[in-house]
């Protein structure tokens, strides 16, 4: 019989996480101590990592590590990234809502004068 976890079972410990990330695991407890994550607990308060969670980490450990941001700018960046994900539901009810349900002529935004939608491409060139 084959046992199978969801993405949001907490089943990694903070010594696997870590390996899995390529960090160590008090990098990982700094992570938590700056209120970034707060990982699962067992009754004898061993912390345990889901699949989401090493995904986050991956995340966060970019953003610090690599890219230079410090801990207060993780934190604004991955708030703003979870509420564009929530947002995506929004989105899609605007591009699939005729405009007059929207509430007005221009139901994205991107179809409005004046405005044009900004790629990938035009921020690289910016921060040139």
């Amino acid at each position: 019989m084959a046992f199978f976890h969801g993405p949001d079972d907490p089943v990694y410990t903070i010594s696997v996480a870590a390996r899995l990330l390529g960090v160590t695991p008090q990098f990982l407890r700094q992570i938590e101590g700056e209120g970034l994550i707060s990982p699962a607990r067992t009754d004898s308060n061993i912390r345990l990592y889901s699949d989401n969670d090493l995904k986050l980490l991956a995340r966060i450990i970019y953003l610090w590590k690599d890219c230079g941001i410090n801990p207060q700018g993780v934190r604004v960046i991955i708030s703003m990234e979870e509420g564009y994900s929530k947002d995506t539901d929004a989105a899609h009810f605007r591009e699939t809502t005729p405009p007059s349900r929207v509430g007005g002529d221009y139901g994205n935004r991107a179809q409005r004068p004046g405005v044009r939608k900004v790629t990938d491409n035009d921020l690289v060139k910016e921060n040139r």
